[in-house]
């Protein structure tokens, strides 16, 4: 109410009370001079009297007026000055906690004139104090930039665009207050209730990532998230810059494991005598990386040697299908044909050996990446199959012996008639396959350029601005790793001098090769979004949406297979 108003009110009340007081000066004026009968005496005494029969009562005075039941609020002066908009010269200190990034300190006192250095600081300060407001002075590029990842609760608001210079005064049409942070890290969080986070005159910027090294690949920029609160922006911007491109699956370092190398048969004439001297042992390469116990290879052992005839060289494992190294193991001396040596593993031919499967290719990555409190994720290719191990080489034949029905047969000093039954040499056995190689490292995702993510939120924009970069491009899958080449075959065992007649066994095979690692799948493009968002659909209006390009999907197993594009949309819901 104004000074007039109050005024005319006090004269009314002094007229009303002087008006009051009149009447009931005349009412005891008029009690004097009434009568059951007229006084003759009255009009002589020259008094207002009453006609004899009414009594001697008077009319009561009439009331004043009631007051209003419905008085209109007073204004709220705080809802009027403590928004810098509305007032020109500046709101007062006791609105709420101020903060420069160039004038302020950690130990300030949140005042205009020793303000507090840190948005953050600022933020828990304001809400402790009650306040839950903050002015924060408006700068980019000329040292009041806030370089700070902040998160503002529901109930607190952010005033920006205020002249520290010049009684922080609001200049946000023309300067805004500048908020960013390191490459890779949010800005802005807002999140939690009760009550609303609003926002005024903000510049929020996310860095580009699309220049950081290898250890960062797939990096996203994302400029704000609101998570499970309502969130009203004022002449606002959030900008994401450009998203950095996934890094293409690694190559793994060198070979698979090799084969171990077959072991050498037993001499002829070493055995006791009518036992077989014996061929040399089986040898494993154990591949079960993924814990499968047949992910191994196993050259054949080599045949004994005896006193009649050699035994046949065992075949190599895997035992394949295939007509070529189904069966390798060498055939013993039999007396009808001579031993012969193991065949390789995988074999192309007698002597060479081949190379087992290669594993399958990694699918390449589908869907749209993932949104949460960390930002966004993107999808990997799948690393390719892993190569067949290669087959063991088969074991060599063995070898007869000396018996007393055999002439020109003997052992080193024993050329008697009678002589002792002795066996002949053993054949080695096959080397083992090479362990197939590992798959192919599955492209990564090219991270996403999002201005806001918004998580179960309810948003507002007036006069505000969303923009985008580009989305990275997803990576190559890798290459698979090289199979292991397979171990030599053993040598058969010789014979010793001074023997006679005997001859010596067959070596085993080499091992096959193992099958090199199916390539990787190509990852996912990254996105170029405004709204990112999972719950109910957000309100565009109040927004303009500025985007950037979406990337691409990179190449899996061949030109006609790569993993899923980005997109370039102004909002995109996930689940």
């Amino acid at each position: 109410m104004n000074r007039h108003a109050k005024r005319t009110m006090q004269l009314t009340a002094h007229s009303a009370s002087a008006l009051v007081m009149a009447s009931l000066v005349a009412a005891v004026h008029a009690a004097s001079c009434v009568y059951d009968t007229p006084s003759p005496n009255c009009e002589d005494r020259h008094e207002n009297c009453l006609p004899a029969g009414t009594g001697g009562q008077t009319p009561d005075p009439p009331d004043p007026d009631p007051p209003d039941p419905d008085p209109p609020d007073p204004p709220d002066p705080e809802e009027e000055t403590c928004v810098p908009r509305e007032k020109p010269d500046g709101v007062d200190d006791a609105c709420g906690v101020f903060v420069s990034a160039r004038g302020g300190s950690s130990d300030g006192a949140g005042t205009k004139e020793k303000p507090l250095g840190s948005l953050q600081q600022a933020i828990d300060l304001a809400k402790e104090k009650g306040t839950a407001r903050v002015y924060a002075c408006a700068g980019r590029g000329d040292g009041e930039d806030f370089n700070e990842a902040v998160e503002v609760p529901g109930g607190v608001a952010i005033y920006g665009g205020l002249d520290c210079n010049d009684g922080w005064k609001w200049v946000g049409d023309a300067k805004k207050t500048s908020l960013t942070a390191g490459k890779g890290v949010i800005p802005l969080r807002m999140r939690g209730l009760p009550g609303t986070v609003h926002i005024e005159d903000l510049h929020v910027v996310a860095q580009s990532t699309e220049q950081q090294d290898a250890e960062g690949a797939g990096l996203s920029s994302i400029a704000a998230i609101a998570h499970s609160t309502s969130v009203e922006l004022v002449r606002c911007v959030l900008e994401a810059g450009h998203a950095e491109a996934g890094g293409d699956g690694a190559a793994h370092a060198g070979l698979a494991a090799q084969g171990a190398r077959g072991e050498v048969g037993g001499n002829a004439c070493s055995a006791a005598p009518e036992v077989d001297v014996r061929g040399g042992r089986m040898v494993t390469n154990e591949c079960s990386t993924s814990g499968d116990a047949d992910d191994g290879s196993w050259g054949g052992k080599g045949g004994n040697g005896s006193v009649n005839s050699g035994d046949r060289g065992d075949d190599g494992r895997p035992i394949l299908t295939s007509i070529n190294g189904a069966e390798n193991g060498g055939v013993g001396n039999n007396g009808l044909h001579y031993c012969a040596p193991g065949r390789p593993g995988n074999a192309l031919d007698d002597k060479t050996p081949g190379r087992a499967a290669s594993g399958s290719p990694g699918a390449d990555a589908m869907g749209i990446g993932e949104i949460s409190l960390d930002g966004y994720a993107g999808f990997s290719g799948d690393d390719g199959g892993r190569g067949a191990p290669g087959q063991g080489g088969g074991g060599g034949g063995g070898e007869r012996g000396v018996s007393t029905a055999t002439e020109n047969r003997y052992c080193p000093g024993d050329r008697s008639e009678d002589r002792e039954r002795r066996a002949g040499a053993a054949g080695g056995s096959g080397g083992a396959g090479g362990c197939g190689g590992s798959g192919g490292r599955g492209g990564l995702p090219g991270g996403s350029s999002i201005a806001l993510i918004s998580l179960d939120a309810a948003l507002s924009f007036e006069d505000v601005t969303l923009k985008a970069g580009n989305g990275g491009d997803g990576g190559q899958g890798g290459p698979g790793q090289p199979g292991g080449p397979g171990g030599q075959g053993g040598t058969g065992g010789r014979v010793p001098d001074g023997a006679a007649g005997l001859l010596p066994a067959c070596d085993g095979g080499t091992g096959g090769t193992g099958g090199t690692g199916g390539k990787g799948g190509g990852g996912q493009g990254g996105h170029s979004l405004g709204i990112a968002f999972r719950g109910a659909p957000p309100p565009t209006d109040g927004a303009t949406i500025e985007l950037g390009k979406a990337g691409t999907g990179g190449q899996g197993s061949d030109a006609s297979h790569s993993g899923a594009p980005g997109m370039a949309i102004n909002t995109l819901e996930f689940n």
